[in-house]
């Protein structure tokens, strides 16, 4: 299905929103759960979503053409990029605020281009280490707020944590890029490992609860909108338009953590976390300025 570019840019701009509340309501949900009950919920939601919408738009066919070994990939891959990668993530948002550890989660895509070029054997240019040396330096000024002085052991806790997740992100990412399975199904086999082995640690540790209220909304919401349908409307938009300039897009998540971080829980936009998420959104974009260059 092809559609107008406003309605591609209208899709891919429904989806960024999306993604940029995820912080702060995971934040508010690691504030009052476990972090593997966090993530057992909307994984699982987000994994039963995507099943019903796999089995119905892709058909049995498409699932059944993958082996065994196929789905023995995917899960490690899920493992590394969505359990490891989650799990990671909401730890840093208990010890960061959540506009902190959006920004430094961002790390990620300079990363995987660094993952890129150890895997994958791409080239690695002087473009992609200026690119990596601003991301680096945005990274230094929201650590130190300025003044290095500042650091705290939680603090710093949460950074490594944040800055593990993007890690282990990055490798998923160039691994996924190699293999090039079904995305949709990628997704949904990554989230089902996610949610049996979160599942299984929230239980043995005893850390399970049977969640109600306004929790029920709030995974709703991180699983089925943000986990599965802006992952599904993303994908839309896409593939039937410029990727390049549409996964541009993306980029205005961390910005758009730090408002919906400010209006849901009330944190303060410090000049440093904005300095410091300038400069890494500005080494993404001087690396994709050297993809476009090269297409050109």
């Amino acid at each position: 299905m092809q559609f107008t570019q406003k309605k591609q840019y209208l899709l891919a701009g429904i989806s960024v929103c999306l993604w940029g509340t995820l912080a702060a309501v995971n934040k508010i949900l690691v504030n009052e759960l476990a972090v593997n009950t966090v993530l057992f919920y909307t994984s699982f939601i987000a994994a039963l979503s995507l099943l019903m919408f796999n089995l119905r738009s892709k058909g049995r066919a498409l699932v059944r053409s993958y082996g065994v070994c196929d789905y023995v990939r995917m899960t490690l891959f899920g493992v590394l990029g969505f359990f490891c990668y989650n799990y990671f993530y909401c730890v840093g948002l208990t010890y960061l605020s959540s506009q902190e550890a959006c920004i430094v989660n961002y790390m990620w895509p300079i990363l995987t281009v660094i993952m890129c070029c150890i895997i994958l054997k791409e080239r690695f240019t002087m473009r992609k280490l200026l690119a990596a040396a601003l991301s680096v330096i945005g990274m230094a000024v929201i650590v130190t707020q300025g003044d290095i002085k500042n650091i705290e052991l939680g603090n710093m806790k949460g950074i490594l944590a944040c800055l593990f997740a993007a890690f282990c992100y990055s490798i998923f990412s160039a691994l996924n890029k190699k293999e090039q399975y079904d995305q949709a199904i990628m997704l949904n086999v990554a989230y089902l490992v996610t949610a049996v082995i979160s599942g299984m640690m929230s239980v043995v540790s005893g850390e399970f609860t049977v969640i109600g209220g306004n929790q029920i909304y709030g995974f709703l919401w991180s699983g089925v909108v943000v986990s599965a349908l802006a992952y599904l409307l993303w994908g839309i938009a896409i593939n039937s338009g410029n990727t390049a300039k549409i996964a541009i897009l993306a980029y205005l998540c961390p910005f758009l953590s730090l408002v919906f971080g400010y209006f849901l829980l009330g944190e303060r936009i410090s000049l440093y976390s904005f300095g410091g998420l300038v400069l890494i959104i500005g080494g993404v974009l001087i690396q994709i300025g050297e993809k476009e260059a090269l297409q050109a």
